[in-house]
């Protein structure tokens, strides 16, 4: 487990993880934010995307690790 900061919404934020798990499971579980949804897993359905320094990407399938660092905006 490790600390893995990063700014959600123009907010500080920071969870303590495995920084192997998907960004999406930090987001909900950790951050209890009702967005992005789990849809497919798969990266395929789009319905966890989230913009990360202005890019979207699929939260499913991204590991916070991969994500300290960078803005998160929902």
């Amino acid at each position: 487990m490790s600390t893995i900061k990063f700014t959600v919404n123009g907010k500080a934020a920071s969870v303590e993880a495995d920084p192997a798990m998907p960004l999406l499971y930090a987001l909900r579980d950790d951050l209890k934010l009702d967005n992005p949804h789990f849809g497919c897993g798969l990266a395929q359905c789009g319905a966890c995307t989230v913009h990360l320094d202005g890019e979207p990407v699929r939260a499913c399938v991204r590991s916070e690790e991969h994500t300290s660092e960078l803005q998160s905006h929902l």
